[in-house]
Parts: structure tokens; C-alpha cells; sequence
């Protein structure tokens, strides 16, 4: 009997698993189905397919959301700091200081990898 039980339940799991990925097959078909009605409706509002609104990315690239919505200017911080540095200057910083200490360790990673400062010593940075 509880051989029997076990076959049941087992059926059971695949049939709802089956059921789970026509769902999500659904799902996914009426997300398509939105973009499309989407797409109409930018060109019946007179814009360009594609073009962004105002509430689209940014045409600046170093502003970043700070956690209060407030965009962040990281080329500013960078300007603002001194030729030789370290992560307790950086978030002493008004805006960055914000930020978390890991948030500013992969921002000065950031920079390490484009060139625009070299790593001196252990938390230590310097401008190149």
C-alpha cells in the first residue's frame, strides 16, 4: 500500500510539473504578446521604434543611482580626491560615503581596470 502511495504522489509531482512549464509557457507568450502591443503603441504615439522616453538610462554614463535616488557622479569623486589614496578617504567622500565599503572596493576596481588609478599597497591607491 505504501508502494502504492509512493507511485501516486510520484504521478502527481509530473503532472504538476508539466502543468508548471505550460504555464510558463504562457507566461512567456503574453510578456512577447505586451511587446508587441507595445511596440504599436510607440508608433501610434508618434515616436521612433526603440526611441527612449524620459524615464529611459541616463545619456550621461558615470551618474549612478545612490540609495535614495540620488545620481552619483563618479568622475566628480574621482576629480575630488588626491593623487594618492585610500578607501577611508574615498568614503569620506559626501556622496560615495553613501555607499557601502564593498559598493566602493568594486567602483575602485572599476578604475583599477580602466587604467585610471594603480594599486600602491594594501587599501592604498594612487592616481595614474
Amino acid at each position: 500500500m505504501a508502494e502504492n502511495l509512493r507511485v501516486r504522489v510520484r504521478r502527481q509531482i509530473d503532472r504538476l510539473r508539466k502543468d508548471l512549464d505550460a504555464a510558463t509557457g504562457q507566461v512567456a507568450a503574453i510578456k512577447d504578446e505586451i511587446k508587441k502591443h507595445e511596440l504599436v503603441y510607440e508608433m501610434l504615439d508618434g515616436r521612433k521604434t526603440g526611441e527612449r522616453t524620459q524615464r529611459g538610462r541616463s545619456t550621461v554614463g558615470a551618474l549612478k543611482r545612490g540609495p535614495r535616488g540620488v545620481m552619483i557622479d563618479w568622475r566628480g569623486v574621482f576629480a575630488g580626491l588626491p593623487d594618492q589614496f585610500t578607501l577611508d578617504i574615498l568614503s569620506a567622500d559626501k556622496t560615495a560615503g553613501e555607499k557601502s565599503r564593498n559598493y566602493l572596493r568594486q567602483v575602485v576596481a572599476r578604475w583599477s581596470k580602466e587604467g585610471r588609478i594603480k594599486r600602491t599597497g594594501r587599501g592604498a591607491y594612487q592616481k595614474t
